[in-house]
């Protein structure tokens, strides 16, 4: 089936920022996406923005040495495996700020703690300014007297900056010179760089992106099976050279390849930017689709516990691929004809044939059995299993 086009192309934005010399040392990232409505995915439309500016882009993203600037809603603060990298090029804003209380200060904390700097707006310190001004490290301010003299004075020794946004003309700079801003962003200065997502199917390889979500999660994951997998997805083999190569990673200066690149970047980075890559490209409707497909697959594996005869993966990978053809969009024997799986797998998907088969057909009967009932499903050992793939599927989810 041919690549489709991207439904939801995202379009950033990065503002200069400038210091009192009027040098470029900062950028702020504003991100939009085409089509958005209030119920889209706050997560996926972060990610694709990041994805851009942060990953794809790679040193051009960060733009050398430049600190960028960006507002990332709660949703994403409270998952740090999606915080972006480096955090010392980081200063983060928070998009939908909540209402401060303990919560709100142990994220603060931790994300000052990972080496990341706090952008606060100066209404907040005013509200609650013994709270949030030990955990800020730059002020926003909308006007040179919002913040009173006494708390200009206790900056310096805490090294909080002041930013100013949308600096219009040279007497306005001057007012806010005069209370010591460090950080300036306006059009009198320069105008914002607009850079839009690079085109992509909608879907990309999606089969070898599940089987890479797997092995990400594995146990013993292994760089070298990560990496067959990530050839296979040309936007992500692209990202991961050029994040291993940027600045920031090759100290060198001598290009690396796929490999040297993986083990450069490591287990942990490499799980944070595939996992964003991975959302930014999923649609609503995948996520949904996914979700159920996790959890057939993980009731298979739950079901062929007690036979010795059956392979746990094997049926994981059987209730999974039961699936993919939704998944992926594509004429089930067509896909299945495309990959390279035990044949028992294809016999068990195909015509529901064999042990697997037979573990199939259990589970898809009470999944049945689930969306026709309220509340009378026995509390017996088959709705165990489905209850703990549940489980299993929101906890595998919860890492997207």
């Amino acid at each position: 089936m041919p690549e489709q086009a991207n439904f939801d192309p995202c379009t950033i934005a990065l503002h200069p920022i400038h210091d009192a010399k009027h040098a470029h040392v900062a950028d702020r990232l504003v991100y939009r996406q085409s089509g958005v409505s209030e119920s889209d995915d706050t997560l996926a439309a972060t990610a694709r923005a990041l994805a851009s500016a942060v990953y794809e882009l790679g040193d051009a993203g960060l733009l050398g040495e430049r600190t960028l600037f960006v507002d990332l809603p709660m949703v994403w603060l409270d998952r740090p495996e999606l915080l972006p990298t480096p955090a010392p090029r980081l200063a983060i804003g928070i998009a939908d700020m909540p209402d401060v209380d303990d919560r709100l200060l142990a994220r603060l904390d931790d994300l000052r703690e990972r080496g990341y700097r706090i952008i606060l707006p100066a209404s907040l310190i005013m509200q609650h300014l013994e709270a949030m001004l030990p955990r800020t490290d730059i002020i926003l301010v909308k006007t040179p007297t919002e913040l009173d003299a006494d708390i200009l004075e206790r900056l310096p020794a805490r090294n909080i900056k002041l930013l100013v946004e949308n600096i219009e003309d040279r007497e306005e700079l001057e007012r806010y010179r005069e209370i010591g801003c460090a950080y300036y962003n306006g059009h009198y200065l320069a105008r914002p760089n607009f850079i839009a997502s690079p085109p992509r199917g909608r879907h990309g390889n999606r089969a070898a992106q599940i089987r890479l979500i797997r092995t990400l999660y594995e146990d013993d994951s292994d760089i070298h099976r990560l990496q067959e997998l990530v050839v296979q997805i040309p936007h992500l083999h692209v990202a991961v050279l050029r994040r291993a190569n940027s600045t920031y990673y090759n100290r060198g200066g001598k290009e690396i390849d796929l490999q040297r690149a993986m083990q450069v970047l490591g287990l942990i980075e490499l799980r944070r930017l595939i996992l964003t890559l991975t959302l930014a490209s999923l649609q609503p409707s995948s996520r949904i689709i996914l979700r159920m497909a996790l959890i057939r697959a993980f009731m298979c594996r739950n079901l062929s516990a007690p036979f010795a005869t059956l392979d746990p993966e094997d049926a994981f990978t059987t209730g999974l691929f039961s699936m993919m053809d939704a998944l992926l969009e594509e004429d089930r024997d067509t896909l299945l004809a495309q990959l390279p799986l035990n044949p028992l797998i294809i016999r068990a998907v195909k015509d529901r044939a064999g042990p697997l088969g037979a573990v199939l057909r259990l589970c898809e009967n009470h999944e049945r059995q689930v969306e026709e009932a309220n509340d009378d499903i026995p509390a017996d050992q088959l709705h165990s299993c489905y209850m703990a793939a549940l489980a299993s599927a929101r906890s595998l989810m919860t890492n997207l």
